[in-house]
């Protein structure tokens, strides 16, 4: 993918609010965020990528809740 049609982050802000939001993660996801934080996203099998992404939805969710609904 070409880096020119990639958006800033400027051009997510609308889609946020500024507060906390709370996410339930599972002890396996808990374990990914760690995992990554210590190795980098370099050292990720292909399930790790996929317990990784399950995680930066869960996230996503939490953030814009109607992306669940039209996502």
């Amino acid at each position: 993918m070409s880096n020119i049609n990639l958006k800033k982050l400027r051009d997510y802000r609308h889609l946020t609010v500024d507060g906390d939001i709370t996410v339930h993660l599972t002890q396996d996801q808990q374990a990914m965020i760690l995992k990554t934080y210590d190795y980098g996203l370099n050292s990720l099998t292909d399930i790790d990528e996929m317990l990784l992404s399950a995680v930066i939805r869960r996230l996503k969710v939490a953030i814009n809740p109607e992306y669940e609904l039209n996502g």
